[in-house]
């Protein structure tokens, strides 16, 4: 049950077309060299840059890796076809089935998880909220207890996870109140139980998910002096939830911090400290930090030699399921990640190392940046085909941006299982869809200067 092609929402039914300025071209690539180019130089300027054991070689790396991202995606730009013939007309409506069984797996999947620890009072939840440490330091606690075999199922299934936030925000507006009551429903379920374990891993997920969909269907719209406005209002809005989100994890690892006893570990800047205080202040040094420390760990990584993983080291969700088929465990022990804490003592699985040490296991660090350019590619491709109505293309879109946010960190999408299989049945349904196409649909044509009139929405 997939998604092709949805054409214009209630405020987009109006003659308008797809604006080829260098926003609307180049958006997606500013943000995202802004980001990671953003996240060095903080580890620069204010991280462990000291350790460093070869400081050119990171910068140079770091700048190949961004300079790959950007080649990919500028080569898509200036392919010559651009625009794909709109969907017949007379398939109306929006995909509320759809919509429905996605908010269920959020729902049950949320429930699920509560049910697990025990449902939390709403005493509990509050507390749990105010004093994440303890909550998160339980969880760890509890972890030994393996979880139960329904778990399966919700992976399987996990990509009525990836599609539910994109979809809400493309069909917020044709949606009914009982339809949107019930999306909020299974999203303040999910995100409860993280709440409720003391971490913000899914809340920041689901945040990247809506912010990438939320500035890719704003795209979409006639830039209008009243759009304009609106959608300045609504960066206002995407930016105050992005500082609450940061302020709120300040808050959180400040508190990890007291109850682990190691808050010499992130000693507050002087100048935070007079503001907010010591405490708060050495959790905003643990928040710079927790971004920003892979580029070390990168930076020991680049010193080890190559050892091939055979395609099998780059994503630890793949790694594991190997080593639970076969019981050999020499993908996990011969990925860079692993070899490095022999080398060094950087820990694999407790602190970062960025991406490019996982793709390297399996492409060396000159694929990983081949890697860095396909990505590139990809995002151009599918930023263009959101705007042009292709709904399959937008969940992708959230999944590249949830990979590029991690860059610094690790291969998010290749960590779990549960993410991989939703990634990958996403890319899957989206390869049968143009596999499928009918074959006097050519899938691109040469622009025109008169902008044609947004189709109705068609689903396959």
């Amino acid at each position: 049950m997939a998604i092709a092609y949805a054409g214009p929402t209630a405020a987009e039914a109006r003659p308008a077309g797809v604006h080829r300025t260098a926003w609307s071209a180049y958006g997606p690539l500013k943000l995202a060299t802004a980001y990671l180019v953003g996240t060095y130089l903080v580890f620069l300027f204010f991280g462990q840059s000291a350790q460093v054991p070869d400081l050119t070689v990171l910068t140079g790396y770091v700048l190949a890796g961004v300079a790959a991202l950007a080649l990919g995606y500028a080569l898509n730009v200036r392919r010559r076809v651009v625009h794909r013939p709109a969907p017949a007309e007379g398939r109306g409506g929006y995909p509320r089935v759809l919509i429905t069984i996605c908010a269920t797996y959020y729902l049950a999947f949320g429930l699920f998880l509560l049910s697990v620890r025990g449902f939390p009072t709403p005493r509990a939840l509050l507390d749990a909220f105010t004093n994440p440490g303890d909550s998160y330091f339980e969880r760890i606690r509890s972890t030994t207890e393996s979880m139960p075999a329904a778990v399966h199922l919700f992976t399987l299934t996990s990509v009525f996870y990836a599609m539910l936030i994109p979809l809400a925000v493309l069909w917020w507006r044709n949606m009914g109140w009982l339809l949107r009551l019930y999306v909020l429903a299974g999203l303040v379920a999910y995100g409860t139980y993280y709440l409720s374990v003391g971490t913000l891993k899914g809340l920041g997920d689901m945040l990247i998910f809506w912010g990438a969909s939320y500035l890719a269907v704003r795209s979409r719209r006639p830039v209008a002096r009243r759009a304009a406005r609106k959608r300045r209002s609504g960066l206002l809005i995407a930016l105050l939830v992005g500082l609450l989100f940061a302020g709120y994890m300040s808050f959180n690892q400040s508190d990890r911090l007291r109850h682990s006893e190691a808050t010499s570990l992130f000693p507050p800047n002087p100048a935070v400290a007079a503001v907010v205080g010591d405490e708060l202040a050495s959790g905003i040094s643990a928040t710079v930090f927790y971004p920003t420390h892979g580029y070390l760990g990168l930076a020991y990584n680049l010193q080890s030699p190559f050892q091939w993983t055979y395609g099998l080291g780059g994503a630890k969700a793949v790694t594991e399921l190997y080593e639970d088929l076969t019981g050999d465990d020499s993908p996990a022990r011969d990925r860079y990640t692993a070899r490095t804490e022999m080398l060094t003592g950087w820990p694999d699985g407790m602190y970062w190392s960025t991406i490019y040490p996982w793709l390297a296991s399996d492409l060396t660090y000159l694929g990983a940046l081949v890697f860095m350019a396909v990505v590139g590619w990809f995002l151009a491709k599918f930023w263009r085909e959101v705007r042009q109505g292709r709904t399959l293309s937008l969940m992708l879109l959230a999944q590249l941006a949830l990979l590029i946010a991690f860059v610094p960190a690790n291969n998010q999408i290749g960590q779990q299982a549960f993410s991989l299989i939703g990634f990958a049945s996403l890319a899957l349904l989206s390869f049968l869809d143009r596999l499928y196409r009918q074959p006097s649909e050519p899938e691109e044509r040469a622009p025109t200067r008169r902008p044609a009139r947004p189709a109705a929405p068609q689903l396959v």
